[in-house]
């Protein structure tokens, strides 16, 4: 496997020289993300260490930083190999990092009101197409194994024939019959197989699974539409909460901070220096109270919606009981006349008293 030295300039990275500029800046820039994801590991109010990854893995964008710092670290070993099979997987294991550094900005937008809950939407639509995928690819390898044995008949093993034959069945879903000529053209046994496998795979998986994954789609919007403020309100409360546990500053300046926490802790701790003892304890309570404040609010949210469904479902509940028990009930002439005359003499007396409170005015 050679490379083509023009492609290895397009890309600004030398496979047998020195790094560059803008890879160093690069390598120090994800460093100082490195050393902020420890923070956060570190920062975390359990004992173990296993405990401490496990609350920090629980949340998805942390998940996806871990990813992206792995694969990077990866990228940049393989790159700095002179061999040059090392130097093209580097180029692919740094693309596909930045495929999820693009998909990590995404957290950006759960501050806008109106893209906040549609990352919410998103996550539990990928959800249902987890579970959607496992019946299709059911279906793909039912229909592409037989077709492409009818199709090319025998031919010697290849490790890229899972490949072809994923192609084949996949792509049909979206319109792209490449094949229909030759199977069209096919006027044997096998053809006309091949024609009536075709039919009912179209059917199933272009009309059924299609039409099923678009409901279930629209039944997760539907089901969080309504939700959409509440939903925004505490992304935006979780992103305050995580903002003030953070450095003030930003990559790459935030190796600043990481150095100064770093001179606190040795001055408290090793030296012993009263004042830099209570810097740091001043931060520590700081960080406790944040996270019991949260734990509190979010309780207290609880209730309260709580609460509010109950009131608002027992008040839906009487009004229909009141609705219902006046639909069922049908009053006499008498008694029409009766209600008539006393709403009568309810109006009378109102202007009597606003009359008497007018003359002593």
């Amino acid at each position: 496997m050679t490379i083509n030295v023009n492609s290895s300039s397009k890309s600004n990275l030398q496979s047998h020289y020195g790094p560059s500029t803008s890879e160093l800046i690069l390598v120090l820039w994800v460093f100082t993300l490195f050393c902020e994801e420890i923070r956060q590991i570190r920062a975390n109010k359990v004992h173990s260490l296993y405990k401490k990854i496990k609350v920090y893995l629980s949340i998805f964008w942390n998940k996806l930083d871990t990813l992206a710092i792995i694969l990077f670290i990866l990228g940049c070993i393989l790159r700095f190999l002179p061999i040059n099979q090392c130097f093209c997987f580097a180029r692919i294991v740094l693309a596909i990092d930045l495929c999820i550094w693009y998909i990590r900005t995404l957290d950006i937008f759960s501050a806008i009101k109106r893209l906040g809950p549609k990352l919410v939407m998103i996550g539990e639509m990928i959800h249902d197409l987890k579970f959607f995928m496992l019946m299709l690819i059911v279906f793909i390898l039912a229909f592409g194994v037989p077709a492409y044995s009818l199709l090319d008949g025998i031919e010697k093993h290849s490790w890229h024939m899972p490949r072809y034959i994923i192609n084949f069945a996949y792509w049909q879903i979206f319109g792209e019959l490449q094949e229909i000529d030759q199977i069209e053209k096919n006027y044997e046994l096998s053809g006309y197989v091949m024609f009536f496998l075709l039919v009912a795979y179209m059917t199933v998986a272009n009309i059924l699974l299609i039409n099923l994954l678009i409901a279930m789609f629209s039944n997760t919007f539907d089901r969080l539409h309504s939700d959409t403020n509440c939903i925004w309100k505490f992304q935006q409360y979780s992103l305050v909460c995580y903002e003030l546990k953070r450095p003030l500053l930003p990559p790459p300046l935030i190796i600043i901070s990481h150095i100064w926490r770093i001179i606190i802790y040795m001055f408290s701790h090793i030296i012993k220096i009263k004042w830099f003892y209570m810097k740091y304890i001043e931060e520590k309570n700081q960080a406790k109270k944040i996270k019991i404040n949260k734990i509190l609010t979010k309780q207290i949210e609880e209730i309260e919606d709580a609460l509010g469904h109950e009131i608002y479902f027992f008040s839906l509940k009487n009004n229909q009981e009141q609705i219902d028990s006046n639909e069922e009930r049908i009053y006499s002439p008498q008694e029409i006349s009766s209600n008539k005359i006393k709403t009568l003499e309810n109006q009378i007396q109102i202007i009597q008293n606003q009359v008497l409170t007018i003359v002593n005015f």
